[in-house]
């Protein structure tokens, strides 16, 4: 059953509350992206804070509490960075949530932890986190299930050990044999024969295109709703046998990095101090940077990958399984 908004704030009021005070001190903050002198530093935290607010009430919806959390933890960070920029004051100190439940509040340390069947590394914890991991005790209860201690796992179902990757291409022949099969048997001889030769090029032009349509599609929608404009920083140069590239990085509030590669002609040629790139938040593992002709380049590639799948699609479902339902219908 899906819920509405209403019914989660009622299962989790307090947290409802957070969400809703977060969004008014939004609205009634005094800042316009538009004014003129505005530093565009300013203007991504701002953009950072509207994503933040948006990230938080889709976690609400469904339920996911930590998540609201880190949401408004990053939003009330980059609040707390535009008001410095807006004030020429020094930017706040960025202190993570406790790693082990953002409830606990901010972080006071960082100390080692071994998860378990894992290596150690360090993570940020409160001062109550950080004392009973001293005494070696377990953190206080987490309702995060990656970070609490597990029984061994059961035995896995057959369908969850087999490896299904190497049965793909055997199972795609099998389905095309049994196929020309029934063909054969009602009398498309020919068809049977158009379907083991050449069955799997329309359907995997279909599967191709509908992937790229898909992706690009997917891509050009969050770009759409979430997207942004903003500067990435050179961060190195690369140089393979074959091709020199130009990477530029943009950081988000978490400290998180996303990389931007622009092959150049040679070594010779100068890169850019900053470029201008897209930043969409939330795509694959926190965020995705997209070079500024994206704009462009996605619609272009669903308008070439639509009419390619369309007619791949209609000639896969013509072929299989269209002929046996004609031939059955005759």
């Amino acid at each position: 059953m899906r819920y509405s908004r209403k019914h989660r704030a009622r299962r989790d009021p307090e947290l409802a509350a957070e969400v809703t005070a977060f969004g008014e001190l939004l609205a009634g903050y005094s800042f316009q992206p538009g004014t003129a002198g505005t530093p565009p530093e300013a203007v991504a935290d701002w953009a950072r804070a509207l994503d933040a607010y948006e990230a938080a009430g889709r976690a609400l919806r469904r339920d996911g509490r930590e998540d609201v959390l880190r949401h408004l933890d990053h939003g009330m960070y980059a609040m707390g960075c535009l008001e410095s920029r807006l004030t020429g004051g020094p930017l706040p100190m960025r202190l993570p949530l406790c790693f082990f439940d953002p409830r606990h509040g901010p972080s006071t340390a960082e100390v080692p932890w071994t998860p378990p069947d894992g290596t150690t590394r360090r993570v940020p914890v409160c001062a109550a986190d950080k004392v009973r991991l001293r005494e070696g005790s377990l953190p206080i209860a987490s309702g995060h299930p990656a970070r609490r201690q597990t029984a061994p796992a059961p035995s896995l179902a057959l369908r969850d050990r087999a490896d299904w990757g190497k049965l793909a291409v055997p199972g795609a022949i099998a389905a095309f044999l049994g196929y020309a099969l029934a063909l054969f048997a009602v009398g498309e001889a020919g068809w049977g024969i158009v379907s083991l030769a050449a069955g799997h090029v329309p359907l995997g032009l279909a599967l191709l295109s509908g992937m790229a349509l898909f992706s690009s599609a997917s891509t050009l929608w969050a770009l759409i709703h979430r997207g942004h404009l903003t500067e990435a920083a050179f961060d190195r140069s690369e140089k393979t046998s074959s091709e020199h590239k130009h990477v530029h990085v943009v950081t988000d509030v978490s400290g998180r990095r996303y990389e931007h590669v622009r092959k150049v002609s040679g070594p010779t040629v100068k890169p850019l101090p900053y470029r201008r790139v897209w930043y969409v938040p939330g795509r694959k593992d926190g965020g995705e940077v997209l070079g500024a002709w994206a704009v462009l380049g996605l619609p272009a590639a669903v308008l070439v990958a639509l009419p390619i799948f369309t007619v791949s699609a209609a000639a896969t479902l013509y072929l299989i399984p269209g002929r046996l339902f004609i031939a059955l219908l005759r």
